[in-house]
């Protein structure tokens, strides 16, 4: 504090910052990456490890023996959506009706800002078909999710037949403590944000859908599955939601124990972990899979279905089944295995999950780097701000220079006023909103006056915006 305090060892002190600004600030910034890329290193990471007691064990027999009659489930899926040109409603319902589930449906509509890519539509319709397998020995305040999203084509035919045959199988156990809600979405995000603002009765993004006609309890967990063959060589765990949202670190965890347990392949961003880490081509691929995450992250976007839940703090992930050129294959029924028990495990949990992380980073499943790692180069790198902003401020505050006779010059004795500051802060505003509103209120103009598409009109509109733009230094330096 007395540096701090002393006006001349203060006054030394800006005076050593300012004149060697620009060389601490590339020391910050190289220290900030080279700390940042440290962390793939897997002597500085975290081993991953169950903070929740309720599931700290995988000690439970996994029986589900109904593999092949979920493929033929799924083929079963595939004809009648082919024939119905889009989800098989009525066969879903009479199916999950059939394996003693309580079936409900919700018909939902979404008005598009511009025309679909593809089908050059404004309009998306369709149709969610979920059941209700009630908890036999709880109260039903409770629930977990199994979501599998039915996509055109041959997509995905699959994960509703193992979906629907894990429905079956799970209808004839006796120890479920929460309500298991099976979901069949169409449209993808669309149906699925549709369902979530029915069951929590919100309506954040302005689409129409019918009321929930049945409900479970509180959802704790929900797992989206992805599978569009009847044999895969590894399953991904896609972890990343809106705004970079990511799930508690112990649902990650329990779905490792388990592919451990059961010998199945697992990646994270596709990739497999690799044990050679004190090798270079090892390090480069656990700094391949941290970046990956981080550019997934900072996208903003939704990778699955799961993406979602996140944002009603459920805890969420996708898992999808890849079928590679590995030699290494697992059927459809160690999957079912696996997710049997992992909601087995779910079943045990006597809280939200909250002991564990929800902000880390992963370069390989078995290892993790918590916020307290990676936060320090970050904060080496807003450090450079903070010293750009001390030096400007002291090129602001400084007294005017003095002439050869030792009298200052009146043409410099005019400090600079808010209004130097303010233009530019302005200016940056207007900027932003302008990217905000003017693309979308430009687009109808746009199709009558020239020959593009509504889509084009955006994208075009937007870029005009951004070089508007690249004028702004000059006139706010006039």
């Amino acid at each position: 504090m007395g540096l701090l305090s002393d006006p001349n060892r203060r006054r030394a002190l800006i005076s050593l910052l300012t004149r060697l600004n620009a060389p601490i600030c590339v020391v910050c910034y190289m220290a900030g990456v080279a700390w940042f890329m440290g962390l793939a290193f897997e002597p500085f990471t975290l081993r991953t490890y169950m903070s929740e007691n309720a599931m700290g064990s995988t000690m439970v027999e996994e029986r589900f023996p109904a593999g092949e009659r979920a493929l033929a489930t799924g083929r079963e899926f595939a004809a009648h959506k082919k024939k119905a040109g889009g989800m098989p409603v009525d066969w879903l319902v009479k199916t999950m009706q059939s394996h003693g589930l309580e079936v409900f449906t919700q018909r939902f509509s979404r008005t598009l800002p511009f025309p679909d890519e593809n089908k050059e539509r404004y309009m998306v319709k369709g149709t969610n078909v979920y059941g209700i397998l009630r908890a036999p020995r709880a109260s039903r305040t409770e629930a977990l999710v199994l979501s599998a999203p039915c996509t055109p084509g041959d997509n995905n035919n699959q994960a509703v037949g193992l979906l629907l045959g894990l429905a079956q199988y799970f209808r004839s156990q006796v120890f479920w403590a929460k309500d298991i809600i099976f979901l069949v979405n169409e449209h993808d995000l669309i149906g699925m944000q549709a369902w979530l603002e029915g069951y929590h009765h919100t309506n954040t993004t302005g689409m129409d859908w019918s009321p929930l006609q049945g409900r479970g309890g509180s959802i704790q967990a929900a797992l989206s599955l992805e599978l569009s063959s009847d044999v895969i060589t590894s399953l991904d765990l896609v972890l990343e939601g809106l705004n970079g949202q990511l799930p508690n670190l112990d649902l990650v965890n329990l779905f490792y124990a388990f592919c451990q347990k059961i010998g199945v392949l697992c990646t994270t961003q596709g990739k497999l972990q690799r044990n050679d880490w004190d090798s270079v081509s090892g390090y480069s691929h656990a700094v391949q899979t941290m970046m990956l995450m981080v550019m997934k992250q900072a996208s903003g976007r939704s990778w699955g279905d799961h993406g979602l839940f996140l944002r009603y703090h459920i805890e969420a992930a996708t898992i999808k089944g890849i079928n590679s050129f590995r030699q290494y294959k697992t059927d459809i029924t160690t999957i079912g295995r696996l997710m049997e028990g992992m909601y087995r495990k779910l079943n045990n949990l006597l809280e939200r999950l909250h002991q564990s992380y929800f902000f880390y980073l992963m370069p390989s499943l078995s290892h993790f780097v918590s916020i307290g790692y990676y936060m320090p180069a970050f904060g080496l790198l807003a450090v450079i701000l903070l010293l750009r902003a001390l030096d400007l401020w002291v090129q602001l505050t400084a007294p005017p220079p003095r002439t050869e006779d030792g009298v200052v010059d009146p043409e410099q004795m005019s400090s600079p006023g808010v209004l130097s500051v303010l233009t530019p802060l302005v200016i940056s505003h207007l900027t932003g909103v302008a990217l905000y509103t003017l693309p979308i209120r430009f687009q109808e103009m746009a199709v009558e006056h020239f020959p593009v598409s509504e889509t084009e009109a955006v994208v075009l509109t937007a870029i005009a915006v951004y070089t508007a733009g690249l004028a702004l230094p000059h006139n706010t330096n006039r």
